[in-house]
């Protein structure tokens, strides 16, 4: 986060028009998501919830209560919402490019559930279209502004704890985004996180092994081993189909870190040196960051409204997540069957001959 993401967000733009968001695609999943940052938002005069794309015409009961002068469409085409409204867009998976590329056509900045796109050329293509219309197209991460991720970026990078010699990450399937139905599995959610994890803590990775269940299909669990650009390897565990809350382990060279975000005590250090543990809560400086998924997604859409005021590239822009893209393509591209030892011979032929044809070209 840079020094200008810290500052207060600009209330209105230069005309003192008030951003106006728009919402579309799953609405049950915005208001679970979204729906208390939304309405602070609209409350306090940050933004105003302006519209919303609805098929058959009529409001959920949440939209109806929080945002009773919204305007309704059945599509896209029918809103004449004015450039610089915040498209927050959350259809399902494989309908999502066609909306973002609608939105930014029209001169709106899109706020995507994640991913914007299945695969990294893809999003590369719509940021290339966000550039040439001259708006931004964001994603929704809202781990980053999260205080256990930026404390244990710290932890990785050595100036405490000497840096990390190896990590085990296991994701599970607590927080589906839109994407739950083909053409998305494992690697893309809640895999896409972790990549971002490593991304953002590690570096530079390079993919030992990937192995999963899809056969051909769609995958639900997940395997993989990487090797770092600083000299040491680590692990990541997909569980899509198990709702576990996500655990990271950081083995550093001076201690051991350990953090489970659904935890009410969620970090734990451990010092080489040491038979006691540190064990507490960890907290932000700013104080929506210190509220949860809700918080941070807070001030993830007040410091795009900023960054859109400004005339700047927010820093949750999609370009910022194409290598964690480039990664889960890598892996769906060499990925391996998981070993099934349940199967017979010719069965675990069969599998292996499924998890083959099932790579992503």
């Amino acid at each position: 986060m840079t020094a200008e993401d810290a500052l207060p967000p600009p209330r209105v733009f230069p005309g003192g028009t008030i951003p106006g968001l728009l919402l579309l695609g799953d609405l049950a999943w915005i208001e679970k998501t979204f729906g208390p940052p939304l309405v602070r938002l609209h409350r306090d005069g940050t933004a105003r919830v302006a519209a919303a794309v609805i098929p058959g015409g009529t409001p959920t009961p949440w939209l109806a209560r929080e945002f009773p002068r919204l305007r309704l469409a059945a599509h896209l085409d029918a809103l004449d919402e004015p450039p610089d409204t915040l498209a927050l867009i959350a259809t399902p998976l494989r309908q999502r490019p066609a909306k973002i590329s609608q939105a930014l056509r029209r001169g709106w900045h899109v706020l995507s559930a994640c991913p914007p796109a299945v695969n990294a050329a893809e999003t590369t293509r719509l940021c290339e279209l966000a550039r040439r219309n001259e708006v931004s197209l964001s994603v929704d991460l809202p781990h980053r502004l999260a205080p256990w991720f930026r404390w244990l970026r710290l932890a990785a990078s050595g100036r405490a704890l000497g840096g990390c010699v190896t990590f085990r990450l296991h994701e599970g399937g607590d927080e589906i985004s839109p994407s739950e139905v083909p053409p998305a599995g494992a690697w893309i959610d809640p895999g896409l996180r972790a990549f971002d994890l490593i991304a953002n803590w590690f570096g530079d990775m390079q993919p030992l092994s990937a192995a999963d269940d899809a056969l051909g299909g769609v995958e639900a669990v997940a395997r993989a081993e990487f090797a770092m650009a600083a000299g040491f390897r680590g692990s990541l565990r997909l569980d899509r189909d198990r709702s576990a809350p996500p655990s990271y382990l950081l083995r550093c060279r001076r201690g051991t870190v350990c953090c489970d975000t659904a935890s009410a005590t969620p970090a734990r250090l451990r010092l080489d040196a040491s038979v006691d543990e540190l064990t507490g809560i960890l907290r932000g400086r700013e104080p929506d960051a210190n509220r949860g998924p809700a918080g941070t997604r807070e001030l993830q859409l007040r410091q795009l409204l900023g960054a859109a005021i400004r005339g700047n590239e927010p820093a949750n822009h999609a370009t910022t997540l194409l290598p964690a893209l480039t990664m889960a393509d890598h892996c769906r591209r060499v990925r391996s069957s998981l070993p099934l030892p349940w199967l017979s011979a010719n069965e675990s032929a069969v599998a292996a001959s499924l998890s083959l044809h099932g790579r992503a070209a």
